[in-house]
């Protein structure tokens, strides 16, 4: 319980420092009142489009939460059956919003707002595990906070700015583990980890990949039985939180499927837009073209279904069997054309930071996105050949991880968000490096 209190005692750390408190809340204020007043939602829909943005509803996560707000059930609609596409964390979440102030955007972008304060504030505490210094915790606020990519997030009614906030207390947990290297603080990372994917199961297999760390970035190197006791630990903590989730799913479909059935769908989708993409395309025509083609081979399949961007089926069993077969089929696609893999890799890398639903949202995500890719990645470049990759080896690879489970599937600038506070703590505590080297220099030149 050691790990516990720690990690405890950092958080009521970063309660009592009140000046970075009220830096937060500050900003935090002016974003807000940005998000619910500059862009106000028109009273007959629930869907404004600014420069190609759709601020709105987003990937039918407020059917699902309608549906459960009124005693119907995990379904998109009345006469569709229970479904396993989406992981059931934001649908609830949105349920209780809708119980409480009715189905509408304006309080769901006010949860977006204080997720965001409160991911600004975790950030904090994980930039002075990184960082002595004072300004680094206020820079990397500011630069996140900026983010016009994270204001854009706090408008929709997605499930980006609560996940950025669960992976941010993940990460803060995780490498609390790493520093106390007892099980009991890797089974709180663990539990951490379930809650994150529950939300969303992206971070999921993180765990597989932290055996690159153990081996490159702790000294002295653990033994192999430990890290298999660490993984197991995290492993026993995700699947517990997810265990309700799972056997719900066993019940419905026979299955203990662990995360949600949409992964095939997305896949399909980039497989679809990367082999026909052209300079002249439009990537939101190519993703309902897309859509268009998934309907198209579920009818020829003979299922019943209302048809969409996304299928909803009448029969869970269905959508298992239809998105595995789904799946399967892309697959095999990139088993017969690698090259077209390759491409499509090479395309997502780009999409995951840039793309827009045209090209003139992708030309603003580009001068939106850029400026933090670029001072992040030098900034992590400067902290490294300063302190060496230890303390902010566990952030990089993380980043590295959530891009890499994109580039086969999917990819959209929207999925980079909740890498932006990792950039702008890369890009801190850089600059904190080169100030203080600036320092030094100053002094000992007094000195002589």
């Amino acid at each position: 319980m050691k790990s516990i209190s720690v990690v405890s005692r950092d958080v009521i750390g970063g309660v009592l420092d009140l000046r970075l408190g009220y830096f937060i809340g500050l900003i935090a204020v002016v974003e807000g009142a940005l998000a619910l007043f500059a862009f106000p939602v028109h009273p007959s829909r629930d869907v404004q489009d600014y420069y190609g943005y759709g601020f709105a509803f987003a990937d039918l996560y407020d059917k699902v939460g309608l549906m459960l707000s009124q005693g119907r059930g995990y379904r998109f609609l009345p006469e569709t059956g229970l479904t396993l596409m989406r992981e059931p964390g934001y649908p609830l979440l949105l349920a209780g919003i809708f119980s409480i102030f009715g189905r509408g955007l304006a309080a769901v972008r006010a949860v977006n707002v204080i997720c965001t304060a409160l991911s600004a504030w975790v950030l904090s505490i994980l930039v002075t595990k990184v960082s002595a210094s004072k300004l680094a915790p206020r820079v990397a606020i500011l630069l996140f906070l900026m983010s016009p990519g994270v204001f854009v997030t706090e408008l929709r009614g997605g499930v980006e700015c609560v996940y950025t906030l669960l992976v941010l207390l993940f990460i803060l947990v995780l490498h609390r583990a790493v520093a106390a290297t007892t099980l009991t603080a890797y089974l709180l990372a663990g539990l951490l980890l379930g809650l994150v994917s529950v939300f969303r199961s992206t971070v999921l297999l993180f765990p597989a990949f932290l055996p690159l760390f153990f081996i490159f970035g702790e000294t002295p190197r653990p033994s192999f039985s430990m890290m298999v006791r660490r993984l197991l630990v995290i492993a026993a903590g995700a699947g517990l939180v997810l265990s309700p989730w799972m056997i719900r799913n066993f019940m419905l479909v026979g299955v203990p499927i662990p995360t949600a059935s949409v992964q095939s769908v997305a896949a399909h989708a980039g497989q679809y837009i990367c082999k026909n993409r052209t300079l002249a395309s439009n990537f939101q025509a190519l993703d309902r073209a897309a859509a268009a083609e998934r309907a198209t081979l579920a009818e020829q399949q003979g299922y019943s279904f209302e048809s969409g961007y996304y299928i909803l089926f009448y029969d869970p069993r269905d959508e298992v069997n239809f998105n595995g077969w789904l799946g399967k089929r892309v697959v095999d696609e990139y088993r017969r054309s690698p090259s077209l893999l390759g491409r499509c890799v090479l395309e997502n890398a780009f999409n995951f930071w840039f793309e827009g639903d045209n090209w003139r949202s992708t030309t603003l995500n580009i001068l939106a996105q850029l400026p933090y890719l670029v001072i992040g990645t030098l900034g992590g470049i400067v902290y490294m050949r300063r302190r060496g990759w230890r303390n902010i080896g566990l952030l990089v690879l993380f980043c590295c991880y959530a891009m890499s489970v994109y580039l086969p599937i999917h990819a959209q600038a929207r999925y980079s968000v909740p890498l932006i506070p990792f950039l702008s703590l890369f890009a801190a505590v850089g600059a904190a490096e080169v100030v203080s080297a600036r320092g030094i220099r100053r002094r000992e030149q007094q000195a002589t």
